[in-house]
């Protein structure tokens, strides 16, 4: 195969939550090429590849979505094999890829969260479901809250990603890249988001497994905010986009299980 014609094409990647530990390769075999990917994240992560061949044929056709486990080295993908090996190859594929299972459409719909706040305090949701001022068309909840006010995990996951460097507050969509936040994935698929806490206010890092009610980061005003608050999101990822889930939450002394409101105050009293 030393005189084929081989080329590679560049790789198209979506990469909402930044993966630097993610790539998809090749190794020479004798009757071609197999596929493999190396999944350095603590979550899995699908990658849709789209291949570009000639006298080859692939083992999984022409496009496919896989879900590579998390911490996995050397993923089998696919055997490209030679049809010809008088005539020239061309080797070619895309990816993309992003957090979590594409796929996937299922989940815990009535997983009974915990209001991310701490015992005996009360907060105010802001702005709810389908908000008017940044939840158009989002299930996503605003909690007001002064910066520095401790938030705790509403469901047990492992942590994913961190961002706690940013600084900067505006009020414009195109301040969200300078958002800081704390990235949960959860036994069911879903991931939550605890967005806008404060510059170096995250008391976990990538990799840790937290229980439900821990304490793992304090609130701030940094990224696209109009005010001090978290905002809370549980969603499943999309390669274009985030798929926002309703939630349910204990709400008073943990008997009452419920969909919260825009503009009411919650206690929490477990």
């Amino acid at each position: 195969m030393r005189s084929a014609l081989f080329w590679i094409l560049g790789l198209l990647t979506i990469n909402t939550f930044g993966q630097d530990n993610f790539k998809v390769y090749y190794e020479e075999t004798d009757n071609g090429y197999t596929i493999y990917a190396d999944n350095g994240e603590f979550c899995p992560v699908s990658v849709e590849i789209d291949f570009k061949i000639e006298n080859l044929t692939s083992s999984i056709g022409d496009i496919k979505i896989i879900e590579i486990p998390e911490q996995t080295t050397k993923f089998y993908i696919a055997d490209l094999t030679v049809v010809d090996r008088k005539k020239a190859i061309r080797l070619g594929f895309s990816v993309r890829y992003n957090h979590g299972n594409h796929l996937q459409e299922s989940y815990d719909t009535d997983y009974p969260y915990h209001l991310p706040f701490k015992k005996g305090t009360e907060h105010m949701v802001t702005q709810g479901y389908n908000g008017n001022i940044s939840h158009h068309n989002e299930y996503a909840l605003d909690f007001r809250m002064p910066v520095g006010t401790p938030i705790y995990a509403s469901r047990e996951g492992k942590v994913v990603l961190v961002e706690q460097g940013n600084n900067k507050t505006c009020t414009g969509q195109d301040c969200a890249k300078f958002n800081n936040y704390i990235l949960v994935y959860h036994s069911d698929g879903t991931f939550a988001e605890y967005t806008h806490i404060k510059k170096n206010g995250s008391k976990v890092t990538p990799g840790d497994i937290i229980e439900k009610g821990q304490h793992i980061g304090y609130s701030g005003n940094v990224g696209w905010s109009t005010g001090p608050h978290l905002h809370f999101i549980v969603f499943l990822q999309r390669f274009n986009d985030r798929e926002t889930l309703p939630t349910k939450f204990l709400v008073g002394n943990g008997k009452q299980f419920l969909q919260l409101e825009e503009r009411e105050k919650y206690t929490k009293s477990y």
